[in-house]
């Protein structure tokens, strides 16, 4: 048990050091929901600019988090800040039920730093259908 807590603090180690040492960049990809028509990108920045917290406060991120819209994708620029990914997955999340596509969309992990909004896979059997 001890050597598994060792790793999980160098883990987090390296984290922070990165996250002291220069900026993290955390894309959000909505290219998919986008080419449909179904939502703007523009509204998940508004969101994540005021729902965003950084030293337990909302809507303060100041010159620490920058939030920015690049075509269909959405930018979380973090500068010597420690900021979880899954932080932003939740967040996402919660804007999802909020504009009522929870049902239909969900955030997945394509890469280290980003994330794709991609439709569930819901596959119909013909047979069934008949």
């Amino acid at each position: 048990m001890p050597a598994k807590q060792a790793q999980k603090i160098k883990r987090e180690d390296s984290r922070v050091k990165k996250a002291e040492a220069g900026k993290l960049i955390y894309n959000i990809d909505c290219s998919i929901p986008c080419g449909d028509g179904l939502l703007e990108p523009t509204s998940l920045q508004v969101y994540l600019t005021e729902h965003l917290k950084i030293d337990n406060k909302t809507g303060q991120l100041g010159e620490k988090v920058k939030v920015t819209v690049d075509g269909t994708n959405v930018a979380v620029t973090t500068f010597k800040v420690l900021f979880a990914k899954r932080y932003l997955k939740f967040l996402t999340r919660k804007w999802l039920l909020r504009e009522k596509l929870r049902d239909y969309l969900r955030p997945v992990s394509t890469k280290k730093m980003d994330y794709q909004l991609r439709y569930y896979n819901i596959h119909l059997d013909e047979a069934d259908e008949e």
